[in-house]
């Protein structure tokens, strides 16, 4: 598979969950503002705190599969070995419901042994996480089903389930319950219902539209042997890597909630996701490039590696920046326009966490690079050292400043993983993403954010829409002036823009027809 024939099938065959992936993330933050609304910033703290303790299990409790399960698929695909490829299906399955039942005896006693006596001594979060455990094993099975998918190239079942199915349900049981006036555990319940009520659409589309087609001929017996074993070994450091990397973000409300008071978790936790758009692209790219990749590895065709994590990351930080420059620029707006002025507090640790997340698109597809080539390992050594900085930083920073000192710890965390992982793609790989065209828009980005930051503070800048507009519009004629792009990338994006509208024409009426069918 050649340069081009990989960007395309990246680029395009994230296009749908770009779209996907946005949709998710605007009706989440839709769910929060009526969450809000609904609760006092004491109670939505508590929420959030409880939903930490959750998302720890859940990480905990998937063991890695979920990033692991894909890269074995492809790459047995790649070495046309798809007789392996059933026994790994299976006993991940089976790993996932063990490690989540498990988690439902263990998580709440652990946490009140050790919180109990701390900032939870009143038990307010532990009684919300007596009712969220039972959601774990739904979200470890809906995870690991997603991640088969993935592995055969089948992205958009992400889209359909957790871009679309979990977030309307999510928001619908909200509304529900926020209509009827319910209280605090109320809007748990809300929660749980929603989860398992995405599983059982899941499970229905799995029955109908398998992953392995009928006629693959596999053995149905259940055996653990040299796939499991593959499997296991590669994904218990990204077991490890994946529950630290949570837990840049997790021992931020955890210290937040230890040091100060649930108003401010409240608050922080309400701008932390507008950041979450940085990722956005980069996200969705690297879903589909994971696979990608590791299947040209599972060939041992790896010549065209180098220009593909290059040229995409290029286009990711290109794309990214845009947002990135809004936030960074107007924190305030955007906080007052989303949950009102009482939340304006969050307006510095937001643009500080911009920082911090923009970083991921800079340094682009490192850790994709890494994870399709098998380094598990070190993803989980330099996520151990980011974690912990992060620890640090925040206990030194967070009892005097707060939310920004848990924003600094973040962005400092951040862009410490985000330089390891690149030093590491270089030196292993020989692959870097700095060509001279990507200095030079790095220059333009630097040159384009003082002087904006500049006319701000003149009071030039007003923080009017059509400034945004013209902002915007003025960006990309810089870029496509200074020939940020060559020849070929622009033949490239010639040809990826055919395939987008083919994706659209096709795939679009396929998906509503497929959701139809299951729900």
């Amino acid at each position: 598979m050649s340069v081009n024939d990989s960007v395309n099938r990246i680029v395009a065959g994230s296009g749908v969950i770009l779209a996907g992936t946005f949709i998710g993330m605007l009706l989440d933050i839709i769910t929060k503002k009526v969450l809000t609304s609904h609760l006092s910033p004491a109670d939505f703290g508590t929420y959030s705190l409880a939903l930490t303790v959750i998302s720890i299990t859940g990480a905990i409790a998937t063991l890695g599969l979920n990033e692991g399960v894909p890269r074995y698929i492809a790459f047995f695909r790649g070495r046309h070995e798809e007789q392996k490829i059933h026994e790994l299906i299976i006993s991940a399955m089976l790993m996932g419901l063990i490690a989540g039942l498990l988690a439902i005896l263990v998580s709440p006693s652990l946490f009140h042994s050790l919180a109990g006596n701390g900032f939870d001594a009143q038990g307010k979060i532990l009684s919300v996480v007596k009712i969220l455990i039972f959601a774990v094993p739904f979200t470890i099975l809906l995870n690991l089903t997603v991640a088969i998918y993935r592995g055969f190239d089948r992205t958009s079942v992400n889209m359909y389930f957790y871009n679309i199915i979990r977030p309307v349900s999510l928001l619908g049981f909200a509304l529900g319950a926020v209509l009827v006036g319910v209280s605090l555990k109320g809007i748990v319940l809300a929660d749980l219902l929603s989860m398992v009520l995405t599983f059982s659409i899941m499970s229905v589309y799995f029955i109908k539209k398998p992953p392995i087609k009928k006629t693959t001929k596999r053995e149905r017996r259940i055996k653990f042997s040299e796939p499991t074993r593959q499997l296991i070994r590669y994904s218990f450091p990204l077991l490890i890597t994946a529950t630290l990397l949570n837990l840049m973000s997790w021992i931020d409300t955890i210290m937040l909630g230890y040091f100060k008071p649930a108003e401010v978790v409240g608050v922080y936790n309400a701008v932390y996701p507008l950041v979450g758009f940085l990722s956005l692209v980069i996200a969705s790219m690297g879903y589909v490039y994971v696979p990608v990749t590791a299947r040209l590895w599972g060939q041992n065709n790896t010549v065209p590696l180098g220009s593909i994590y290059a040229v995409m990351t290029k286009w990711c930080f290109l794309l990214t920046f845009p947002l990135f420059a809004l936030i960074f620029v107007y924190p305030e707006y955007f906080i007052t326009k989303l949950y009102g002025a009482e939340y304006v507090s969050g307006a510095t640790a937001l643009r500080i966490l911009a920082l911090g997340f923009i970083t991921n698109s800079y340094f682009g597809f490192n850790y994709h690079t890494l994870l399709a080539s098998g380094d598990s390992d070190f993803l989980m050594k330099c996520s151990v050292a980011s974690a912990g900085i992060n620890a640090v930083v925040n206990f030194m920073l967070i009892p005097e400043y707060g939310m920004v000192g848990a924003a600094i710890g973040t962005a400092v965390s951040y862009a410490s993983i985000e330089v390891s992982m690149t030093l590491r793609a270089w030196r292993k790989q020989k692959m870097h993403p700095f060509t001279s065209m990507y200095r030079k828009l790095t220059c333009i980005v630097v040159l384009v954010v003082g002087a904006m930051l500049a006319a701000k503070n003149a009071h030039l800048l007003t923080g009017a829409t059509w400034e945004y507009a013209v902002f915007i519009v003025g960006y990309f004629m810089l870029v496509h002036r200074a020939k940020v792009l060559d020849s070929t990338e622009i033949k490239m994006l010639g040809e990826i823009r055919k395939a987008i509208r083919c994706n659209i024409s096709l795939r679009i009426p396929q998906a509503i027809k497929t959701l139809a069918l299951i729900i």
